[in-house]
């Protein structure tokens, strides 16, 4: 595949068609990207590539911020997904084992889901590729104690961790 800046060039169609979910339901990351990308060869190095997401999003109005982070679905197993998740989520909650979670363990991730929303008012996110449900949980535990910004820090640099994987995915490696 393409490497970014060189997809820029090709156009904004391809651009977008390849890193538009790479944050969830938010299009407008890359759309922001590419004003940057497609003049500057130094983004097909895809750690600089990245760099400049997280970049964006840490820089993000406020409010943009807390769209995307209430894009993120709960973790909640295979039984009740809490919306409909995108490929990439899918692949990511598969791998974590979370679409073969026993009755008991989709009540355990339904009840965490539910404290932390009470607690946040957002979905708990992390980045769960190739995490085994005990990290997920103890993810849960260890943050549980935080206040409303320090977990809205955590949402934005986890979101960012996640954005690096699913690019790791595109590219294969």
């Amino acid at each position: 595949m393409n490497l970014p800046y060189n997809q820029a060039q090709e156009s904004k169609k391809v651009f977008m068609q390849n890193f538009a979910n790479l944050y969830e339901h938010s299009p407008w990351v890359a759309e922001e990207a590419l004003k940057k990308v497609k003049t500057n060869i130094e983004y097909n190095d895809l750690e600089k590539f990245h760099a400049l997401l997280s970049e964006i999003l840490v820089n993000a109005d406020a409010d943009l911020q807390q769209s995307l982070i209430l894009a993120h679905p709960m973790l909640t197993g295979k039984k009740k997904p809490a919306k409909e998740l995108t490929k990439f989520s899918t692949s990511e909650q598969k791998s974590a084992g979370l679409d073969n979670c026993t009755d008991k363990e989709i009540e355990m991730f339904r009840r965490l889901n539910e404290e932390y929303l009470n607690r946040y008012k957002f979905p708990f996110i992390m980045a769960i590729k190739e995490k085994s449900k005990i990290e997920i949980v103890n993810g849960f535990e260890k943050r549980n104690g935080n206040s409303i910004e320090q977990e809205k820090r955590n949402a934005i640099d986890e979101i960012n961790k996640i954005a690096w994987l699913r690019i790791k995915d595109i590219y294969g490696i």
